[in-house]
């Protein structure tokens, strides 16, 4: 059932790969879901492409792995982050918040960010909600200090499960006011 999921994953991947190469696309900073690997494209010009990997290391915690990159005129600039997120339920709700951090480098240019290389600290905060039975919502806001300066990534999306270890995702985000829509694919490692 994995290969046939992971063959899937591919699929879809290479598909919006195709897509974005006739329309520019970007993607999630941050995996909408615990223990998931995530690509996505979206819809800066030139496209910025963003892998990330949540890994779950205790019920509350996890370790984040995010790479996304852009390349304008031969070169291509990046933007990592390593760090964790805790998550804890809202009182009385089915909503789940969390909040993290992390280190962080920008290589070359990343949209919103300095031309120059840097590294440095980010915080995180979001929420995720169901909005219908294989439907979640997903909100989140993250800080880059690099370089002297601080950047803001705020992402909002809808995750949609399309079976146990595949879901989708669209959404829009903002790097430090440069935004664009992105479409994204998850899988899930258990």
């Amino acid at each position: 059932m994995r290969w046939k999921a992971l063959t899937t994953l591919i699929v879809v991947a290479v598909l919006f790969q195709i897509m974005a190469m006739q329309t520019p696309a970007s993607a999630q900073l941050l995996p909408p879901t615990r223990n998931s690997f995530s690509l996505g494209i979206g819809t800066f010009n030139p496209s910025v492409y963003t892998l990330g990997m949540s890994w779950p290391v205790a019920p509350a915690w996890d370790v984040l792995l995010t790479y996304s990159w852009q390349t304008i005129g031969g070169t291509t600039g990046s933007l990592t982050g390593i760090g964790g997120r805790y998550f804890f339920p809202l009182t009385g709700s089915t909503a789940t918040t969390f909040i993290g951090g992390g280190l962080g480098s920008v290589a070359l240019s990343a949209p919103g960010f300095p031309t120059a290389s840097s590294s440095g600290l980010f915080i995180t905060g979001g929420i995720s909600a169901p909005l219908a039975q294989r439907i979640t919502g997903y909100a989140s806001v993250t800080m880059f200090s690099a370089g002297g300066t601080s950047n803001n990534v705020i992402d909002f999306g809808a995750q949609f499960r399309l079976n146990p270890q595949f879901s989708a995702q669209v959404g829009y985000i903002s790097f430090s006011g440069s935004a664009a829509p992105y479409i994204g694919v998850s899988l899930h490692l258990r």
